[in-house]
């Protein structure tokens, strides 16, 4: 049978409204819908209605639907926001998708702000002898997600959506997830009002009259005269009334590219500031990260500037690409940290989104059970993210040894994370033997930093000479490398001659 998670989000749009809040005071919002009149807080009159009082604005006797004037005649101090219906639908979103990583379909209600979860054949996952069934630890984990964002809920566990989401709603404050057991949603709506069935408000009010107060009070009535007065929702509620719950998920699908965005009410021009909303922008995307099983290996920071006094472009970009793949909030900070405290902040910023512009699959790695797991591969890419984003891209990996006739080509610097294939040369493997070389000469124990030119009475006495001229290149090389003695010093060195000129430079030295 069909396993269903609802969470159940009451104070969501609270929430977004107060994020950009500094206070905890009265608060009640107004939603801004598409077409409607109310666009932001300078479009608000006295009589614009409410859609929703935070609990402290209902304890001072304040309910939705009164009228702003109402209200702040009640609470002088109340503040009246406005939130985005498309703003409530990327919250739904984000959560969807950090929920991903529970289940293999999510979906989301923009109005009742619910979001389901299908379960089904994924709770033995989470079995332990305290839990034999596992689906109260897997409960407790999407509990735990969720709060992690940063959002209050409830949690409930059921065969079907319907049952699900009206259990988690009529749950208490505070309590723990509720898991109906398989096959008694009729005994879980039994206690609930009939205000959890799909019903019109006049066939609730008709139904309250004739003192129907709960669904355990429908359930005891004759199903065929019940039926002809429930209207077109009628099989509907018949099913639900016998704990049959079909009801279909629309399945949520996320964005190819996911991306976090940080709408400011002050544009800020200091760089701890932008560091403090670009951590909470990380630990959101870490979370949906881990829902889609990636990790990043290119980071974009899109800066929205305030160009009302300051000429230029409206928006400005970091681009950061990732050596190794980075998945967690942590890393993702400590990169992002390295490009702003090098970045001038031209301008106020108003916005800033954090996107992922490329990812790979995060690979999962067991652990033993008693070998410990090694601190340095998990250091690693972090550290070399960090130095890519001080130093810049390309420039931190490790050297590999080249097939190559020229000394100073021996040598390549290969980016970690890089395929073998390619660097334009043939590598040489560390386990090969020193003869699968082209060149079979003896190699410069150490080579300068820069050449040290020497003339005729520094008494050279070439011993060993390597040609330089790479002859299926096609190209005309004028020098050639050797060892030679250097009477004057006296030391073995290694030397670059050029041939036409005569010059000739100390490249190395040949130690022992």
């Amino acid at each position: 049978m069909r396993r269903i998670v609802a969470v159940w989000l009451p104070f969501l749009r609270i929430e977004l409204a107060r994020s950009s809040l500094l206070d905890d005071g009265p608060l009640a919002l107004v939603v801004a819908r598409p077409g409607g009149g109310v666009k932001d807080e300078r479009s608000l009159l006295g009589n614009t209605r409410l859609d929703e009082v935070c609990p402290e604005a209902r304890s001072r006797g304040l309910r939705p639907r009164q009228t702003i004037a109402s209200a702040r005649a009640r609470c002088a101090e109340l503040r009246v926001r406005v939130v985005a219906l498309d703003a409530v639908r990327e919250a739904l979103s984000r959560i969807c998708e950090v929920l991903l990583a529970f289940g293999a379909t999510a979906s989301f209600d923009l109005e009742s702000n619910v979001v389901w979860l299908d379960v089904t054949g994924c709770a033995h996952l989470y079995r332990s002898e305290g839990d034999l069934a596992g689906e109260a630890t897997l409960a407790i984990r999407v509990q735990a997600f969720v709060e992690k964002m940063n959002h209050a809920c409830r949690v409930a566990i059921a065969d079907g959506p319907r049952v699900a989401a009206a259990v988690a709603r009529l749950a208490a404050s505070g309590a723990p997830p509720n898991v109906v057991p398989t096959g008694e949603s009729r005994a879980a709506l039994r206690g609930l009002p009939i205000a959890v069935l799909p019903l019109a408000e006049n066939s609730i009010r008709w139904l309250a009259r004739l003192g129907m107060r709960s669904v355990g009070d429908l359930q005891k009535l004759p199903r065929q005269s019940l039926s002809t007065r429930l209207g077109a929702s009628a099989a509907t509620v018949m099913a639900l009334l016998d704990g049959e719950d079909s009801t279909p998920l629309t399945a949520y699908v996320p964005p190819a590219l996911p991306e976090e965005t940080a709408t400011l009410e002050y544009g800020i021009e200091l760089t701890e500031a932008l560091l403090f909303v670009v951590k909470g922008l990380s630990d959101r995307m870490a979370l949906r990260l881990a829902g889609r099983a990636m990790a990043a290996t290119r980071l974009e920071l899109v800066l929205g500037l305030d160009r009302a006094l300051t000429p230029g472009e409206p928006h400005s970009v970091l681009n950061q690409p990732l050596s190794a793949p980075l998945a967690e909030a942590s890393e993702m900070l400590a990169v992002l940290r390295s490009r702003i405290e090098s970045f001038t902040i031209e301008a106020p910023v108003l916005t800033v989104t954090l996107r992922v512009a490329e990812m790979v699959a995060r690979a999962a790695t067991p652990l033993h059970l008693f070998v410990p797991e090694a601190k340095a591969e998990r250091a690693l890419p972090r550290l070399v993210a960090e130095l890519e984003a001080e130093l810049g891209p390309g420039r931190v990996g490790t050297l590999a040894l080249t097939n190559r006739w020229l000394p100073h080509e021996r040598s390549r610097l290969i980016p970690i994370g890089s395929p073998r294939v390619e660097v334009p040369h043939t590598l040489v493997s560390p386990d090969s033997p020193r003869g699968s070389l082209l060149s079979g000469a003896v190699e410069p124990t150490r080579l300068l930093v820069r050449a040290i030119p020497i003339d005729d009475r520094a008494g050279l006495r070439v011993r060993v000479r390597q040609a330089s001229a790479e002859w299926w290149t096609g190209e005309a090389w004028t020098r050639d490398f050797a060892m030679a003695w250097i009477g004057s010093i006296p030391a073995m060195a290694w030397v670059e001659i050029d041939r036409r000129g005569g010059q000739t430079w100390i490249r190395g030295w040949m130690d022992g």
